[in-house]
């Protein structure tokens, strides 16, 4: 074994040891047991702080930031290590069953990090971690993908006939064909590969679609000041434990890989979606969540309450509403970050609600 490999698998050894992940390890390894069913594929999730790992050691942490794949495989000879030494799991015959899932806690903030469709399509191969921050506008079902499957020899004699020798498992970005079809041949007499169908391994999956924080703007009136842009919509994938952890209208931070789905002529982008991060709301009062809600049944209710009120150490209240409003329309529309935006915004209401008018 190389010594930088033999090195990487220590200092992952040690973080698992120092962080808690080892014995949240030896749990998941005892549910397994405890069961007494023999699984194809074995899953675990290891959450892995990269400032910690790079801290430990400067080479696992680049491993697990720009080429992650390699980094589960460092973890995953460390894993079943672990569960042969210590006998964790009764059933485990190969190394191959073992499906580690790394979730990074963070990834560093610098704009290499940062997930931007314009010049994505120009690294897509590197299948590396990006964060984003998108509002979900539409929610797919939750559906079944094959998380990991069995395959054998169909050459009886062939000494991989049996056992678990060939475990294909779902890697981002892959599609379902990937994982799952019937042109796999044997390395070892060339022969065709069957599925042992009794061992597929079922996960959940959602496609959710996004678009960019930045289409917000879209809904600020026209502006001469500012340049004209296109907003596409991108989707994600949410598997297995992040299924239904998103509600439509909602902005959420999210950490994935970003990967390209060639179907027929057309190459689609798309995301697996790692660790999701509600965006914080916190600067909103609980009063006026609770005011919003309490006037949800008037699409101009809330705003109509909130020009009543406004200014009320000024003008009294219920005066100049017409005016008030069109002033919280342009507070609305008025960005920290585009100070130079002087233009008049247009406004068009038409409603049925009488507290609209003074």
């Amino acid at each position: 074994m190389r010594p930088d490999l033999l090195k990487m698998k220590e200092v992952a050894l040690i973080y698992l040891d120092r962080s808690g992940g080892l014995q949240k390890f030896v749990d998941d390894c005892k549910r397994y047991n405890d069961s007494k069913q023999s699984y194809a594929v074995y899953r675990f999730i290891i959450s892995i702080n990269p400032s910690d790992i790079a801290e430990l050691d400067a080479a696992l942490g680049n491993q697990i930031l720009h080429k992650p794949m390699k980094a589960a495989q460092i973890f995953q000879s460390v894993c079943f290590i672990a569960i042969k030494t210590l006998s964790l799991i009764e059933q485990l015959q190969t190394e191959a069953q073992i499906n580690i899932v790394l979730k990074p806690t963070h990834l560093p903030p610098l704009p290499s990090y940062i997930l931007s469709l314009c010049e994505f399509p120009l690294d897509y191969m590197s299948q590396r971690f990006y964060m984003s921050e998108g509002i979900v506008i539409a929610m797919g079902t939750v559906t079944k993908y094959t998380q990991g499957a069995r395959f054998l020899c169909s050459e009886e004699t062939c000494p991989f006939s049996e056992g678990f020798n060939y475990i294909r498992v779902h890697i981002p970005g892959a599609t379902e064909s990937a994982t799952v079809r019937n042109d796999f041949v044997c390395s070892l007499c060339a022969s065709p590969l069957r599925e042992d169908m009794k061992f597929r391994v079922l996960g959940d999956k959602q496609l959710v679609e996004m678009i960019d924080a930045k289409a917000l703007s879209a809904f600020q009136g026209y502006s001469n000041n500012k340049p004209h842009f296109r907003i596409q919509s991108f989707t994600v994938f949410l598997r297995d434990e992040l299924s239904n952890k998103m509600k439509i209208g909602n902005r959420y931070r999210f950490i994935g890989i970003p990967a390209c789905i060639q179907n027929c002529s057309q190459v689609t982008v798309c995301i697996e979606v790692n660790s999701i991060q509600l965006c914080n709301t916190s600067g909103i009062s609980e009063n006026f969540k609770y005011l919003l809600s309490w006037t949800s049944s008037s699409c101009w209710r809330f705003t109509a309450i909130l020009a009543n009120i406004f200014a009320s150490q000024v003008v009294p209240p219920g005066t100049y509403n017409t005016l008030k409003l069109s002033i919280l329309l342009s507070l609305v529309q008025t960005c920290d970050r585009e100070r130079e935006t002087a233009d008049y915004l247009d406004l068009l209401i038409v409603t049925s609600d009488t507290l609209i008018y003074i």
